[in-house]
C-alpha cells in the first residue's frame, strides 16, 4: 500500500478579481462600523478563504495593494521618504485579531510612482530603508512577516530586500536570477516545471526550504531527492477567485508514494 505524504502549504498572496456588487454589500453589512474600502474587502476575504481551506501559512496581500503601498510609503527630494502606516496597519489589524499568524505580501517598492532612480544609490537605498521600516511597523503589530513579490532583480534590490522575516518570491525566473537570488537567501521558491534545477543550485548554495509552486506529485517526489520533507513546501499564488483555489492548493499538497 502506497505511502500517504502531506506537505505544508504556504500562501504567496493573490491578484483577486473585482467582487460582484451583491458580495460587497454582504461584506459591509459584516463590518459595517469601521473604515474599509475595496482593497480591505479583497485582503479579507483572501484571508477568510487560505483559513478555511486551512492554508498553514497564509499571506495576504498583492499587486492589488499598489496603491496602499503608495500610500504608505512616498519618496520626497528634500526630505527622504516618508512612512505613514496607519491605513495598511488597519487592514492588518483586522485579521491578525484573529490570534493566526499572517504574512503581509508587497511589490518591489521599486516600481512606486515616487521611488528614485537606482542610478542614484544613495537615494534608492534611502527608499528601501523607508520601507523595512514600514515592514517593521507591521511586525510591531502581529503581522509574522513578509513575501515581497520581485521581477527580474538585480544584486542591489536583493541585497536591500533580504531578511530572515521576507520570503523573496521572483514569479518567472530565469536559472541567473535564481543563482542571484540564493546568493542572499536559503529559501528558494521554484516552479514544478523548474524543479530540474535544483540539484544543480544545491551544489552551490545553501536551500533551507524548498517551496514548490504550482506543485504536481511528480514535481514533489523529484524535490524529495534534493531536501528533506520537513524542508519541503507547497505554495500557492492565487489569480482571481480564490476559494477554490487555496483548497486545490491543499489537494496537490498530498501525495501517495
Amino acid at each position: 500500500m502506497k505511502k500517504k505524504r502531506a506537505f505544508k502549504t504556504l500562501s504567496l498572496g493573490s491578484n483577486p478579481e473585482i467582487p460582484q456588487v451583491s458580495v460587497l454589500q454582504e461584506f459591509i453589512s459584516a463590518y459595517r462600523g469601521i473604515e474599509a474600502d475595496l482593497i480591505t474587502f479583497q485582503l479579507l476575504r483572501s484571508f477568510s478563504a487560505q483559513k478555511d481551506a486551512k492554508i498553514d501559512e497564509i499571506a495576504v496581500g498583492g499587486p492589488f495593494c499598489r496603491s496602499r503601498l503608495e500610500e504608505a510609503l512616498s519618496w520626497d527630494e528634500e526630505s527622504g521618504p516618508h512612512v505613514t502606516p496607519d491605513t495598511m496597519v488597519a487592514d492588518y489589524e483586522l485579521m491578525t485579531r484573529s490570534g493566526r499568524q499572517i504574512r503581509s505580501v508587497h511589490e518591489n517598492p521599486a516600481l512606486l510612482s515616487s521611488c528614485p532612480s537606482p542610478d542614484d544609490e544613495d537615494a534608492y537605498a534611502e527608499m528601501f530603508h523607508g520601507f523595512r521600516h514600514l515592514l517593521r511597523t507591521l511586525r510591531d503589530n502581529r503581522v509574522s512577516g513578509h513575501i515581497i513579490h520581485l521581477e527580474n532583480p538585480g544584486p542591489f534590490d536583493l541585497e536591500l530586500l533580504s531578511g530572515p522575516k521576507n520570503l523573496l518570491f521572483i514569479e518567472h525566473p530565469s536559472l541567473h536570477n535564481l543563482e542571484e537570488l540564493l546568493e542572499y537567501t536559503s529559501d528558494l521558491i521554484i516552479r514544478a516545471e523548474m524543479i530540474s534545477l535544483v540539484n544543480d543550485l544545491m551544489d552551490r548554495y545553501q536551500v533551507r526550504d524548498l517551496i514548490v509552486y504550482d506543485a504536481s506529485e511528480s514535481a514533489l517526489l523529484d524535490a524529495l531527492q534534493y531536501v528533506d520533507h520537513d524542508h519541503l513546501k507547497v505554495a500557492g499564488y492565487a489569480a482571481g477567485s480564490e476559494e477554490e483555489y487555496w483548497k486545490k492548493v491543499k489537494e496537490y499538497a498530498v501525495i501517495f508514494e
